[in-house]
């Protein structure tokens, strides 16, 4: 796992080679950790995470999530487990628990499906209910289209409602960063008809 996530890391920045200092602290993470200890929620040098944007292309919006422990909505992802090969198994698995949905489009940088839209290094404050330490979350996002919003099932233990928001309302949120400006360049690039100029 450790080699396969540094390869997606050095092709991501073949692409962004812009995020090599935004991508240190993960770059330092994985030549540091075993494979054990990438998939260990014990470890609090910090958890590789996985997760996927859902865009409806009927309606033009974005799936997100109520997280309870984190009292913000995101998108649906979460930790990878020792037995998956790649963030993007992750991703795909995530996001049928939290919401139900299990088959998705995932729209590709390149023909390799592994590399992400983004990847996002942030710091989780002490979970109280989980009584876990703050630690780093070294996030790989992936992009993934549906034809119009389908019902959602919410996974209740982590999740407590969901809404569909538009792009104007995804750039605006502060936890976002600059991955709404690359979801544009992607959806235009796939003639999605909200992006298109």
């Amino acid at each position: 796992m450790k080699n396969n996530l540094l390869n997606i890391l050095d092709n991501y920045l073949l692409l962004f080679p812009e995020e090599k200092e935004r991508q240190s602290r993960l770059f330092v993470y994985l030549k540091n950790a075993n494979n054990t200890e990438i998939a260990d929620w014990n470890n609090f040098n910090g958890h590789i995470v996985a997760g996927g944007f859902v865009y409806a292309k009927k309606e033009c919006k974005f799936l997100v999530l109520y997280h309870k422990d984190l009292k913000l909505f995101l998108y649906p992802g979460g930790h990878i487990n020792s037995n998956e090969k790649d963030p993007l198994q992750t991703a795909k698995r995530e996001i049928a628990e939290e919401t139900g949905l299990k088959y998705l489009e995932q729209l590709k940088l390149l023909e390799d499906e592994q590399i992400p839209i983004d990847i996002d290094t942030h710091l989780i404050q002490y979970n109280e209910r989980l009584n876990l330490p703050e630690h780093y979350h070294f996030d790989f996002r992936y992009l993934f289209i549906i034809d119009e919003i389908p019902k959602i099932k919410i996974e209740e233990d982590e999740i407590s409602n969901y809404k569909w928001i538009d792009i104007d309302e995804l750039k605006n949120d502060l936890n976002y960063g600059k991955i709404a400006n690359k979801i544009i360049k992607v959806l235009s690039a796939n003639n999605s008809k909200e992006f298109d100029d």
